[in-house]
């Protein structure tokens, strides 16, 4: 099923166009920009990809009353060729078709009239206070006194929140690593392919928000600060923590973690 549910809002696809819009939106974009960008996802030719992504677009307009008539008339166009609702018939039966030709018909009462309170644009403030700043190497010690380092590739800011994303590096010592030895050592990513026989080098993170990270803040010490190229700031896998032993287990299995879990081992020198 292209969708998990018969909401207008229900799936990748409708989530992905919604959240873009309004992104968008809170940017100060136009909506021709808006369209352009949110038309990319979906396939034109397929009727039910068609149908969630008009429904999902007008919607987002009426909300920020941006509504016309003509997306309206692409709306009653996609609901009367009913593609939606024949696949929720054929893959799940009669009775969640229903269901979606219901939330369709309500959507478009809904569009008959315009919003009375069209949401305005949101403003978000950046974090500009870091607990460490981005691209500083931490040392830390594990349960048994083992050193470790991270390195903090960034602090993602999204919509007013904000947290950290850790590289998980292969040093493991007895002492406290300097600025030089992490240079040589390698970090956790894997190889994704992008077409022809090509690879693109995506790392894996450890995200951690702030209060969680303040928690546990002085367990780290800074040794410096190894400056990463932006374009290699690209996250291959995603993984949270959500206290310090749960970020260890990060560095404590790496070796696992490779063998079993798709992983492998980059050089950091690759990213410098």
């Amino acid at each position: 099923m292209a969708t998990d549910g018969v909401k207008i809002i229900d799936g990748d696809l409708a989530h992905d166009v919604y959240s873009t819009f309004m992104e968008m939106y809170d940017a100060g974009a136009s909506i021709q920009e808006i369209k352009a960008a949110v038309e990319q996802p979906f396939d034109a030719e397929d009727g039910f990809d068609y149908e969630i992504y008009i429904t999902v677009y007008a919607l987002a307009l009426w909300q920020t009353g941006q509504l016309t008539h003509d997306i309206i008339a692409e709306v009653d166009e996609a609901i009367a060729h009913g593609a939606g609702v024949k696949v929720w018939q054929n893959e799940c039966g009669a009775k969640e078709g229903q269901k979606r030709q219901r939330k369709l018909e309500k959507l478009r009462e809904k569009l008959s009239t315009p919003n009375p309170k069209p949401r305005k644009c949101r403003i978000y403030k950046l974090v500009t206070k870091f607990i460490f700043e981005e691209n500083t190497v931490l040392t830390f010690q594990l349960p048994d006194g083992a050193y470790r380092a991270a390195i903090l590739m960034e602090v993602f800011q999204h919509q007013g929140r904000s947290e950290y994303r850790f590289l998980a590096s292969t040093y493991a010592a007895t002492s406290k690593p300097n600025i030089a030895e992490i240079s040589n050592v390698e970090v956790l990513g894997r190889k994704i392919p992008s077409g022809f026989g090509q690879y693109k080098t995506g790392l894996d993170v450890v995200a951690i928000g702030p209060k969680l990270l303040r928690s546990f803040a002085d367990k780290f010490e800074s040794i410096g600060k190894i400056e990463l190229r932006s374009e290699s700031k690209y996250v291959g896998a995603y993984s949270g923590a959500r206290d310090f032993e749960s970020f260890c287990w990060n560095w404590l299995n790496t070796a696992l973690y490779i063998k079993n879990l798709g992983g492998t081992a980059i050089p950091l020198n690759e990213l410098i």
